[in-house]
């Protein structure tokens, strides 16, 4: 991945935001229980943490109404939480790739971030998610521009922006072609906090998902192109449906991106998928994470997820 920066030179962009309002000294260290379980506060400097996500469907999905193109992104400056507390509560945690060994099932609600509550609010604690300037994607010929999305004014110590766009349907220009390059223009917010930075990488080998019956009824052969080099598992989503209709609970596994995997369905149902579906839906998403530096933001998540699905009639 190529990351060029520069700084911009529009004056209209410049985002000022307070993180707060110290009304006493605090110590240099302190805890205080969020949501049962206690968080470091202090009055140190703002820690900076950033993720741009990008997911890419070549084809649209053969069952649900998928987005084929979704992107978010969040820039986040904070004191007085840790990191894992501040991840949680903007929904930039860990993914399902770093949280499955290869070979690992589970259902796909153990997956979703814990849920944070506000407790008491808290002078020490601040959270702010940075305007960055505009935000531009673009894959070969197909640009889109990244809306901004103000924060709702629901906690006293966050406030801020970040930005997400869903494409239901990818333009009829856009044909797949892996030697196109993918960037992410980023404006910045006119100072040292977040310079202009332009982040670009190649498309992902796209995935082209196939499955087929063993002798064994109970046991699917999932194929796709495989990357040898790769050291990321692949994760699997697999619903049961009827009709429509999911049944059971979803479950998502992590294997190792090879090419080729045998889904056994009483293990499968033994985790909570449905036993009555009339057929599966199955996902597969292979993950591309790079990280780069913006000013401040050193070290930011830049993470290029290519995905792929099928639905597969049971007998």
């Amino acid at each position: 991945m190529k990351v060029a920066g520069k700084y911009a030179t529009s004056a209209g962009r410049i985002a000022v935001f307070a993180l707060g309002v110290s009304l006493a000294a605090a110590a240099c260290s302190s805890a205080e229980e969020i949501d049962g379980r206690l968080a470091p506060v202090s009055d140190g400097p703002a820690a900076h943490i950033a993720r741009v996500h990008v997911i890419l469907q070549a084809e649209p999905d053969p069952i649900a109404v998928e987005p084929q193109l979704d992107v978010s992104a969040r820039f986040v400056a904070f004191r007085g939480l840790d990191e894992e507390f501040v991840r949680g509560r903007v929904g930039i945690g860990q993914l399902p790739y770093e949280r499955l060994e290869p070979g690992t099932c589970v259902v796909s609600e153990a997956l979703d971030g814990v849920e944070v509550r506000e407790r008491q609010a808290s002078p020490e604690r601040e959270l702010l998610l940075v305007d960055a300037g505009n935000l531009r994607v673009s894959i070969g010929d197909v640009q889109s521009d990244v809306p901004l999305v103000l924060l709702p004014d629901l906690l006293p110590y966050m406030s801020g922006v970040e930005y997400e766009q869903v494409t239901d349907a990818l333009p009829t220009v856009f044909s797949y072609d892996q030697a196109q390059g993918l960037s992410v223009e980023i404006e910045g917010s006119g100072d040292d906090e977040i310079p202009a930075t332009t982040l670009e990488t190649r498309l992902p080998a796209r995935l082209d998902l196939s499955s087929s019956f063993s002798l064994d009824p109970s046991v699917i052969e999932l194929r796709w192109r495989g990357a040898p080099r790769s050291d990321l598992p692949m994760i699997l989503r697999i619903g049961a449906y009827v009709g429509s209709e999911p049944v059971g609970a979803e479950v998502t596994c992590a294997v190792l991106d090879r090419g080729s995997y045998r889904l056994d369905l009483r293990e499968l149902r033994a985790l909570g998928l449905g036993v009555a579906g009339e057929g599966l839906h199955i996902r597969a998403s292979r993950f591309e994470p790079m990280t780069f530096d913006a000013g401040e933001f050193a070290g930011s998540e830049f993470i290029v997820e290519m995905r792929d699905g099928l639905f597969t009639v049971l007998r």
